[in-house]
């Protein structure tokens, strides 16, 4: 019996580490910085183009949507954040981005 559950706490703490891992490789190109003014920019650390999701979430706002915006940021450069004030920024999606349209 005594080893039934601890065979569950260990698949549940290897799930639990195997998300971790997930969420961590999701973010393979951005990386999120933050100057001593306390103002943030997202950096496109890969050679390709990407498009990142950046969700903002403010003290207080357990209720309610996150601010979101959508960046097309180019290879090897910056992209300053619109947010200011406290909160929590955080990539939430990344990928490349979309093909140029012909006019």
């Amino acid at each position: 019996m005594i080893k039934i559950w601890k065979i569950a706490a260990l698949a549940a703490g290897l799930a639990v580490a195997a998300e971790t891992a997930h969420a961590i490789a999701i973010n393979q190109c951005a990386r999120l910085v933050r100057d001593e003014a306390g103002r943030e920019t997202v950096v496109n650390a890969c050679t390709a183009c990407i498009a990142v999701k950046v969700e903002r979430r403010r003290p207080g706002q357990n209720i309610g949507t996150p601010s979101t915006r959508d960046f097309n940021i180019p290879a090897g450069s910056r992209q300053p954040l619109p947010f200011r004030g406290p909160g929590v920024t955080r990539v939430t999606s990344e990928g490349p981005c979309p093909p140029a349209m012909d006019r």
